[in-house]
């Protein structure tokens, strides 16, 4: 009788002292979409520039205690540029993987649960010819006046026609994270032609939000965009606006913008 009282009691501290912790679960799909590599935006009736040895872009995805990272990076040094409001992205063609989240038992009465039912990992670069495949892609037309309603997903075609989404991302303007207003309606215009620029100094260009979805199984993370020097990123801004400045993505440090008409 004492021993079972024994063997019950030693059950139940064994059972109380077991807890749960979120643990990547199998591959439930895959697909190939278009992954930034460096977005840039430029104001309107200005430009901007975008230049680097070398990105690159962590992407991570979170689900509790557990983390899934992936990096693409360009391979050569890039050089992207944008005017008139136009807004302009460096992708990689890739293919990502869905996963599930599941909870497995731990000991020592740990308790940490999913935050999300998937998450999505970075398989690689889709090799066309025998090597990863580069596409500067319009996100904007020239033109365009403000960055509020940017795009968060592109589709691109590669040489042979096939066509591709990207993953959705976040680079465009946002009011609750307003950096300057530089008003350049008394600037004086062309032959003197007085403009402004402004630089990023930091060698992380960008920190977003991301979404991968495929086949239905959506996952949501962040990116974080660094380069290897300063001043990668150049914007200027030319007379005749009154130009709102943001953090693109709300995060930055990269920039999006607003122009706002001459009044008076």
């Amino acid at each position: 009788m004492v021993f079972l009282i024994l063997i019950l009691v030693f059950t139940n501290y064994v059972l109380a002292d077991v807890g749960y912790v979120c643990k990547p679960g199998p591959m439930i799909a895959e697909g190939v979409l278009w992954t930034p590599i460096i977005l840039l935006n430029s104001p309107y009736a200005g430009y901007a520039g975008a230049k680097s040895l070398a990105y690159t872009a962590t992407y991570i995805f979170n689900s509790g205690p557990t983390t899934l990272i992936s990096e693409v990076f360009s391979q050569v040094p890039a050089a992207i540029y944008a005017s008139n409001g136009s807004a302009v992205g460096l992708f990689r063609l890739d293919v990502w993987a869905i996963y599930s989240t599941r909870m497995v038992a731990v000991p020592h009465g740990a308790y940490q649960p999913c935050t999300q039912p998937y998450m999505a990992r970075d398989l690689g670069p889709v090799l066309v010819n025998g090597t990863p495949y580069y596409k500067v892609i319009a996100i904007l037309l020239s033109g365009t006046v403000s960055d509020q309603d940017e795009p968060r997903q592109v589709y691109a075609m590669i040489l042979n026609g096939t066509g591709y989404y990207s993953m959705i991302f976040n680079n465009g303007f946002n009011n609750n994270n307003i950096v300057d207003i530089r008003d350049m309606c008394g600037a004086l215009p062309p032959p003197s032609y007085y403009t402004v620029s402004y630089y990023v100094s930091s060698r992380i260009l960008l920190v977003t939000n991301v979404t991968v979805s495929i086949n239905g199984y959506v996952s949501n993370g962040y990116v974080i965009i660094q380069t290897m020097g300063t001043n990668t990123l150049n914007y200027t801004l030319t007379p005749g606006h009154k130009y709102v400045i943001s953090r693109a993505g709300n995060q930055g440090p990269a920039y999006a913008f607003e122009a706002l008409p001459c009044t008076g």
